[in-house]
């Protein structure tokens, strides 16, 4: 397994090069909802918890950490306030099937409250509003092949629709765990939103125009507008944990984005009896040269990270036949939007 775990982290960091993330490329990839993170623990460590990660939470953050959950049953629901109103609403469930391995799915979906309707002829509204609908179903597998190795993978479908248009695509999620025997340090890789591309299509967008060319006092036809196709935000994580103590968790992770600038988060998380502690922060890493003619401050401004300092705590408790475990995490935004913050609710039977 240690083979295993070499090749893999070979071909990461080689696809990690291949398919580096500039400023330039930020933005013109779609379904953003996938960056959005999920369990409170994740958010309180910006993500910087990959090797550790476990049960249903790895559905999201690195899928080889449902094996960490090798016992019984674990479901979660929890609830996030996003930017700019948006609610995200996160339920999953692990059973662990023994030597067999550990199954687990999910369902993410977000929430955009009623937006008034505008169109060319009523630009402050018509009376009428819509509301998105945008949800990620995940279900993944993972599998302990040692006290060391931990693999898993997952498959999603994305799905996002605005009235009458809509657009659907596939990916999926590879992710190594691998702890060494003999020092308290714990590395992870998680290929994530690996799929196909997507493009919306619906009676939204049909038009009724007069062809080019025609003679004059010709009827208007119906034609539908065709629109393009867009990527995945396809991600790569190389992680590493240090345990201090066997309560202190020191935590790295540095992420190579497809379609925007890489990000470092840097985490520490400390585990009192039934409760935790977590803080962390995330920070933009990356060798673009400002271009000329743009400014320092808009050159930081357009290559620097939305997020800031993260942090959350959680307890668990013992209700005899299950375990009930609550926590919040707290994550910090820059100017231009709100913090958000999680609230999660898990059990374990």
């Amino acid at each position: 397994m240690k083979n295993t775990f070499k090749i893999f982290l070979g071909c990461a960091v080689l696809f990690s090069a291949i398919t580096a993330g500039t400023v330039r490329s930020q933005g013109t990839a779609g379904a953003a909802q996938l960056l959005i993170p999920v369990g409170a623990s994740t958010v309180a460590l910006s993500g910087s918890n990959v090797a550790t990660v476990a049960g249903v939470d790895a559905l999201w953050t690195n899928v080889a950490g449902l094996a960490r959950h090798n016992s019984g049953f674990q479901g979660t629901v929890s609830t996030t306030s996003y930017i700019a109103d948006i609610d995200v609403t996160y339920a999953g469930m692990v059973v662990s099937m023994g030597e067999t391995g550990t199954f687990g799915m999910t369902i993410k979906a977000l929430d955009f409250g009623d937006i008034p309707k505008t169109t060319a002829f009523a630009p402050e509204g018509d009376g009428q509003t819509f509301s998105p609908s945008f949800f990620t179903a995940t279900a993944g597998f993972a599998k302990a092949f040692s006290d060391r190795v931990n693999v898993g993978v997952s498959g999603k479908i994305i799905s996002e629709s605005i009235e009458e248009t809509s657009a659907t695509g596939l990916a999926m999620d590879v992710g190594v765990q691998y702890r060494f025997p003999n020092q308290p340090l714990t590395f992870g890789v998680a290929m994530k939103n690996v799929g196909s591309r997507m493009h919306y299509d619906g009676i939204n967008l049909d038009q009724d125009l007069v062809p080019e060319e025609s003679e004059s006092g010709s009827s208007a036809e119906s034609f539908r507008i065709v629109a393009d196709n867009f990527a995945l935000p396809t991600s790569l994580d190389l992680s590493a944990t240090y345990t201090l103590m066997n309560s202190l968790d020191l935590s790295t992770t540095f992420t190579n984005h497809s379609y925007q600038t890489n990000t470092l988060s840097v985490g520490a998380k400390y585990s009192l009896g039934s409760a935790w502690l977590g803080a962390a922060t995330v920070m933009s890493v990356g060798d673009d040269q400002r271009p000329t003619g743009v400014s320092e401050a808009d050159w930081d401004e357009w290559s620097g990270t939305n997020w800031g300092v993260s942090m959350g705590a959680g307890v668990s408790l013992d209700l005899g036949d299950y375990m009930m475990h609550i926590s919040y995490a707290m994550r910090t935004a820059n100017e231009w939007f709100d913090d958000h913050s999680t609230m999660q609710f898990t059990l374990d039977f």
